[in-house]
C-alpha cells in the first residue's frame, strides 16, 4: 500500500532531479562538489571515506505525514532528515540504508517526521543573508513562532604535528540553533540565554517576571517554548 502511495507522491512532490548520487563526504572535497553539482555527468565515482558519527540525528526512516500546498496526507511514506545535506529523504520501506528520492524543498511542503514538523524557510544567519533550509517548528503563534535548526558539520581529519598519523578522524559535529520569527518576517537567530531572550521582545519586563515566577531554565527547550508562548500572547504591536 505504501509503495503505491509513495510512487504517486513522487510524481508530484519531487524536484527536477531527485535521483542524486551519494553525497557523503569524500576524500577530495573538490571532487565532492563536482559530484553534487554535475551528478550523473561524472563517470568516476569518488571513494567514500569512513567518518566518525552520522549525518543524521536519527538514521531510521519513520512513517511520516505530509502537508502539500494545504493538502494533508497522513502516513504518506517513510522519511528521515539528512542534517548534513539539509534534505529530507523519502522511501517506501524503513528497511533501506539510503534513499536517493528527496522531498521537494518548498515552504508549502511540510513533513512531519517522528512528531516533528519540518518547514522549509528563508532565514538569516550571522554572516549569510537570505539562506534557505529546513527548520523544526516548535511553536507557532500569531505574533511569534519558534524554530529549531539542527545541523551536522563535517570536519576533516586532523593530523598530528609530525603529519604521519591522525589525531582526530574525519567526523560529524552536531550543532543546534534557535530562531524566532516575528509575524511574517524572516526567522532571526537568537542566542539561548536569559538576557538575549528577554531583550528580543518589546515587553521585556513582563517576560523577565514570567521567567522568574515560573523558575524557567532557558537552556531547556520546554522552557523556551513557554517563554515564546507567553510573549506571543501579551504582544502588542
Amino acid at each position: 500500500m505504501y509503495f503505491k502511495k509513495i510512487l504517486f507522491t513522487v510524481s508530484i512532490l519531487l524536484s527536477n532531479t531527485l535521483y542524486q548520487q551519494d553525497i557523503s563526504p569524500r576524500l577530495d572535497l573538490s571532487a565532492q562538489q563536482a559530484w553534487e553539482y554535475f551528478g550523473n555527468k561524472s563517470t568516476i565515482r569518488p571513494q567514500i571515506i569512513k567518518v566518525q558519527g552520522s549525518q543524521y540525528y536519527n538514521e531510521e526512516f519513520k512513517l511520516s505525514d505530509l502537508e502539500y500546498f494545504g493538502r494533508k496526507m497522513d502516513s504518506i511514506g517513510y522519511m528521515r532528515y539528512d542534517a548534513y545535506n539539509d534534505v529530507i529523504e523519502m522511501a517506501n520501506t524503513p528497511d533501506i540504508e539510503r534513499s536517493e528520492i528527496l522531498l521537494l524543498k518548498n515552504s508549502d511542503v511540510i513533513a512531519t517526521i517522528n512528531d516533528q514538523e519540518y518547514v522549509f524557510l528563508e532565514y538569516d544567519e550571522k554572516d549569510i543573508k537570505n539562506k534557505k533550509g529546513y527548520m523544526i517548528r516548535l511553536y507557532s503563534g500569531d505574533n511569534y513562532s519558534l524554530y529549531q535548526k539542527k545541523v551536522k558539520i563535517f570536519k576533516e581529519a586532523e593530523k598530528t604535528k609530525a603529519g604521519i598519523t591522525e589525531s582526530q578522524p574525519p567526523r560529524y559535529i552536531s550543532k543546534t540553533d534557535f530562531y524566532i520569527q516575528t509575524r511574517d518576517q524572516k526567522p532571526e537567530l537568537v542566542k539561548i540565554s536569559k538576557k538575549s531572550l528577554i531583550n528580543f521582545f518589546k515587553n521585556q519586563t513582563d517576560v523577565k517576571e514570567f521567567i522568574k515566577e515560573n523558575k524557567l531554565k532557558v537552556r531547556e527547550i520546554e522552557s523556551i517554548i513557554l517563554i515564546i508562548e507567553f510573549a506571543d500572547k501579551i504582544a502588542n504591536f
